[in-house]
């Protein structure tokens, strides 16, 4: 196998990184979804499991829960962007889509600045897992 460029090599650095920071932040929103609901609650003005009816109060629960699997798919991408090369495609795809979703509600909430702030750094690990993507793919292509 050829040894990778210097530039393929700072990509796949910067992919690992960037997966991890990733995973990280998934981890800790979700630790607050299931620890300290309120607080994600206030920030994005949503209504605190227990004081809604049932399925509504299941909400935050269940998105903890999604972000910290989802944090578990990313953090298996960082240790090896080439082996789990589709979990870096499934958190381009998931980062752009939650992204885009957050800033169209933010767009009509009486105060966007929780869900804007979220959306953007969605959508910046979405852009900088895609550039990162793009630049190692020769290697990709090797490994086949």
């Amino acid at each position: 196998m050829p040894i990778p460029s210097p530039n393929a090599s700072t990509f796949l650095k910067i992919q690992r990184a960037s997966l991890t920071i990733g995973a990280a932040a998934d981890f800790l929103i979700a630790a607050i979804l299931l620890l300290a609901p309120g607080v994600i609650a206030n920030i994005l003005q949503l209504p605190l499991p227990g004081e809604t009816l049932p399925a509504e109060s299941l909400c935050l629960w269940l998105i903890g829960v999604l972000l910290f699997m989802a944090s578990g798919i990313y953090l298996l991408a960082a240790y090896d962007p080439m082996a789990y090369a589709g979990n870096v495609l499934v958190a381009i795809a998931g980062r752009a889509a939650v992204g885009c979703i957050l800033l169209v509600a933010a767009a009509g909430a009486d105060d966007p600045r929780g869900l804007a702030v979220l959306g953007a750094v969605d959508l910046g690990f979405s852009v900088v897992h895609t550039l990162c993507w793009r630049s190692t793919r020769h290697l990709r292509s090797q490994l086949l």
